[in-house]
């Protein structure tokens, strides 16, 4: 990896919101909370940091690049690295034909702090045996990990929870990055409940969607003209409540009731 030690390489593009970890204990402990010979997706390896950790650690390994500098190197690499696929593009793009091809049984990467909040909305949709290790923004962490009642309680909440039970891994300084972002960051880890899941994900996705879009707001009046108090006293909902008040259960009743409703 020297051509990605020292300069023009290695310099991060503000457009795609790259900030490279440097930390070896964090690299390390990243790695570490993937099951060893597991097939895994890297999102963003950018200079491989954690791609490197990876790959003496796991059986197969694909990585999405968008960055053409670091997508060349890891195809080129991939010619002599038996296990290693590299899939060139976005990965909002890329993402379900990536998890198609490879059948990942985890996903890893530093996400791209401009694409964290969508990404995390299409990752919550996929279902793994192993689970997901994802680096954010500590703020966008503390979203994911927060709890019915809290402040950050959001959509982002609620999806992560469909088929997944989330916990911090760890917090870390600006300077554990290269460049230094202006925020710390934090590494969160979604492990399977393996409980099927009772609704669609896309229409819990379309509920959390809009019941969310005025947080101050009532549930009644996010939801007026669909949904009547009524209703929601009939399956345990207070209609008063705020939606930050209302855990997962409580948001896949209200799926259930919006899926009930005739076709406009």
């Amino acid at each position: 990896m020297d051509e990605f030690q020292t300069g023009e390489s290695l310099r991060a593009k503000k457009a795609l919101g790259q900030h490279f970890l440097r930390d070896q204990q964090a690299i390390r402990r990243i790695a570490g909370a993937v099951a060893e010979g597991s097939r895994v997706i890297e999102i963003g390896p950018g200079p491989g940091a954690i791609t490197e950790a990876l790959l003496a650690r796991v059986g197969e390994l694909t990585v999405i690049e968008m960055d053409d500098r670091f997508a060349a190197h890891w195809q080129q690499r991939a010619v002599t690295r038996p296990g290693l696929q590299v899939m060139h593009g976005d990965v909002m793009k890329l993402l379900f034909a990536a998890v198609e091809q490879a059948a990942p049984q985890w996903i890893a990467g530093n996400l791209p702090y401009n694409l964290s909040g969508p990404l995390t909305a299409m990752l919550a949709s996929v279902p793994l045996d192993g689970g997901m290790v994802l680096m954010y923004q500590r703020e966008v962490a503390e979203r994911i990990c927060a709890e019915p009642g809290s402040k950050v309680y959001g959509g982002l909440s609620v999806l992560a929870r469909h088929h997944y039970e989330v916990k911090r891994l760890l917090t870390l300084p600006p300077g554990a990055f290269s460049p230094p972002p202006k925020v710390h960051s934090a590494v969160i880890v979604l492990l399977p409940h393996h409980r099927i899941p009772p609704c669609d994900y896309a229409q819990l996705q379309k509920a959390v969607r809009q019941g969310f879009a005025h947080r101050r707001k009532t549930i009644a009046n996010n939801f007026r003209g669909e949904i009547s108090a009524e209703q929601f006293e009939a399956v345990g909902i207070d209609p008063r409540h705020r939606p930050e008040q209302l855990d997962y259960h409580a948001w896949v009743k209200i799926t259930g009731l919006l899926s009930a409703l005739p076709p406009a």
